[in-house]
């Protein structure tokens, strides 16, 4: 049985009986569930790869770490590892959702490779120019188009989006001709996004967990929004003899989600994989499905451009 579908929480049956698209495949079906996010070494990037054996690697134009991942793909190439069982993907800067073609382009030449394994729309709106305040001319279906084409040049091998939410993933399935691979979306104990893990479940888009730990850094609203300091996951980590970190993190793996963990730590990496080995109790898992405070960290109503308007209600 699927952990994920018998784990979720009542919260999804909303859209449960929603059939108006047959189910995709994907090629994201044996992408390792555990990657690399958001590394600022590319010396960190390597040994993950060599010495831990990660195969799963996450850049984006948007934190312009391309070249040092692609330094530390290429530098583990170097010492032996194929770079066929190295899955690398990124994301594109809205700036450049015009011309989808050219950005990836630009991020293979960053990153010194000659494909990628998955190319990503990094937000569901494109860039907005002050001097005219409006939005640039840059519709998604037509953005589609320019990421499909990327597939038919070979620049890449799958495509996806990130932070897209229900309604526009059904609007995306109506005019794809190459469904989305993934939906990368903000999933943690704190902010768990039921809905749209069971959406995209239903039709194989592969959702990849980012900020699965949440953000102990960055409060919400005032609040705190540091799971890792939860009671509930500090109790189930004692029983387990386990990290507060490697819960969450098995928490979402168990949900039949891809988790990419920032970390800049080789002994954290190698701590995160140890999650894959855990196995919650299905008590565990609806207890940690109930502490959800729909707490949202990156959210673009924050940023001055939208005035606090909420794009994801």
């Amino acid at each position: 049985m699927n952990c994920k579908s018998s784990c979720m929480a009542s919260g999804a049956e909303a859209i449960s009986s929603l059939t108006l698209f047959p189910k995709v495949l994907t090629s994201l079906r044996n992408l390792p569930s555990l990657g690399v996010f958001g590394a600022k070494d590319h010396n960190l990037i390597s040994d993950s790869i060599v010495k831990i054996g990660y195969r799963h690697i996450d850049a984006a134009q948007a934190l312009g770490n391309e070249q040092l991942i692609g330094e530390g793909v290429n530098q583990a190439v170097e010492h032996g590892v194929k770079r066929e069982d190295i899955h690398v993907s990124s994301k594109m800067y809205r700036a450049y959702y015009e011309d989808p073609v050219k950005a990836c382009q630009k991020t293979l030449k960053a990153l010194r490779l000659d494909y990628l394994d998955l190319f990503m729309v990094h937000w569901p709106m494109p860039d907005f120019e002050k001097d005219k305040k409006t939005f640039k001319r840059a519709p998604m279906y037509q953005v589609w188009q320019g990421m499909e084409e990327c597939v038919r040049l070979g620049l890449t091998k799958s495509i996806g989006v990130s932070n897209f939410g229900v309604q526009m993933m059904i609007d995306m399935l109506t005019y794809a001709d190459i469904p989305p691979a993934c939906n990368q979306v903000e999933v943690h104990p704190y902010y768990q996004q039921q809905d749209l893990v069971k959406f995209c479940d239903k039709y194989d888009i592969t959702v990849i967990a980012y900020s699965p730990l949440s953000c102990p850094a960055r409060p919400v609203g005032g609040k705190c929004s540091n799971a890792l300091k939860d009671p509930l996951l500090e109790e189930i980590a004692a029983t387990h003899g386990k990290t507060v970190a490697q819960i969450a993190l098995a928490w979402n793996l168990q949900l039949g989600n891809v988790v990419i963990p920032k970390t800049n730590n080789l002994n954290r990496a190698q701590e995160n994989l140890e999650a894959c080995s855990i196995t919650l109790s299905a008590q565990e898992m609806r207890k940690i499905s109930s502490i959800s405070t729909n707490q949202k960290i990156f959210d673009p109503k924050n940023w001055p451009i939208y005035g606090k308007i909420p794009l994801f209600a």
